[in-house]
């Protein structure tokens, strides 16, 4: 665990930290406080609904970490993707059993969210790097841009959805669905046969572990390369060019194993937007904003649209959890504790909204949830930025000033 100050009594820690070897440390999670059970119950029903609308909601997690369990802004930038990675399994426990209501096919097209993955990860390192080398007014004016955007899309999807749900109540019947399912009828994961699953879980083992051995070549600024790579020198960069290459190569195979002739047009644009989800989520907002309207445009229905972007968060979300344990940015108990109450807490919280939104055909509320989302994500960015320029002084050279990539 990341640890505050040092300390050499009780007193001089805040509340929630114990004085352990001299260092102010968070206490672990049980027995729980009334503030932290509230904290746990909040971060369950956004997670759930946030993981049904195809989001991590960091945002608002790290709100939520702070606030109740006393966090300090830094703890709950890193401890995040624990909440985010169980809410995500949680809800794909939860949506891999659901049928779409109105195709009558599996919500979460598993096999479209793998071929996103490669691009999105190779978006994610470049995300990275210009998120920290690029002034503060230009990548402010980017991120807006791009949210606005995605809140038109998400906001004409949520009208279009919200009227005919109005119609269908009006005429008692089933209207014909306005978007056709281009993609290949998918199994859900219990229906698909041995092959099939090994197949899928193969792929998936794969970018996991090249992604996670590429982090351990080259190394990072608190962890050494397990070769001897210095950080940041001409072979960190060789491994990391080699990582994009390789990844971009694995998107064209299963790109190509996992889906028909018929959606090889779509493969360029497949590429450029899970690329750009990449680099939303090097940001730290999450891909979905971007991959949620992709899905639409392949012909994805509301509900599968983001229940396959929760399942793009259920595997980048798991990458960078992994290396908050392995760097021991977060105790293994703590850790654990959080991840399996949140899991469990999600699947409850997503399984109560989804089967009652589904219940009473406005699974559109979960795109109106998008687009307040959005909205208070932009306003969010935006108070951030004039407070922390207002710390500078207000500084016009701090708006474009660049900064070093090491």
């Amino acid at each position: 665990m990341i640890n505050n100050h040092p300390c050499t009594f009780q007193s001089e820690c805040v509340s929630l930290y114990n004085c352990i070897d001299g260092i102010c440390t968070h206490k672990n999670f049980f027995p729980p406080t009334f503030p932290e059970l509230i904290g746990m119950l909040s971060i369950a029903i956004f997670t759930g609904f946030a993981s049904l609308a195809g989001i991590g909601g960091g945002g608002v997690v790290v709100s939520l970490m702070t606030m109740f369990f006393n966090y300090s802004q830094k703890e709950a930038l890193l401890g995040v993707f624990l909440p985010i990675f169980g809410a995500a399994l949680g809800n794909f426990l939860n949506l891999a059993q659901q049928l779409d209501p109105q195709t009558k096919t599996p919500v979460v097209k598993i096999r479209s969210a793998i071929v996103a993955c490669p691009a999105m990860i190779i978006g994610s390192m470049v995300g990275l790097i210009l998120n920290k080398i690029l002034p503060a007014f230009f990548l402010i004016s980017i991120l807006q841009y791009f949210l606005f955007l995605s809140c038109q899309k998400f906001y004409k999807t949520a009208l279009k959805e919200w009227k005919n749900e109005n119609q269908r109540k009006l005429t008692q019947n089933s209207v014909e669905i306005p978007i056709l399912n281009k993609l290949q009828e998918e199994q859900t994961l219990q229906g698909a046969s041995l092959k099939e699953n090994i197949d899928l879980i193969v792929a998936i083992g794969v970018i996991v572990v090249t992604v996670l051995l590429g982090f351990f070549l080259r190394g990072s600024p608190n962890v050494e390369s397990i070769i001897g790579i210095s950080y940041c020198g001409f072979f960190y960069w060789i491994i990391t060019l080699g990582l994009v290459v390789v990844l971009y190569y694995y998107f064209e195979y299963i790109f190509d194993r996992f889906q028909k002739e018929e959606l090889k047009p779509l493969k360029k644009e497949c590429l450029r937007d899970s690329f750009k989800a990449g680099i939303f989520n090097g940001f730290g907002l999450g891909g979905g904003m971007i991959l949620i309207p992709m899905y639409l445009g392949m012909g994805f229905t509301t509900i599968q649209s983001t229940g396959t972007s929760s399942f793009n968060v259920l595997l980048s979300s798991f990458q960078v959890a992994a290396q908050v344990i392995i760097l021991g940015y977060m105790g293994t108990l703590q850790a654990f504790s959080l991840f399996t109450m949140t899991v469990v807490g999600c699947y409850l919280s997503s399984s109560y909204i989804f089967n009652n939104l589904k219940k009473r055909d406005r699974l559109s509320l979960i795109m109106w949830g998008l687009v307040g989302f959005v909205i208070f994500a932009m306003v969010n960015l935006a108070i951030q930025f004039i407070q922390k320029w207002s710390h500078n002084g207000y500084q016009i050279s701090e708006l474009f000033a660049f900064q070093s990539i090491c």
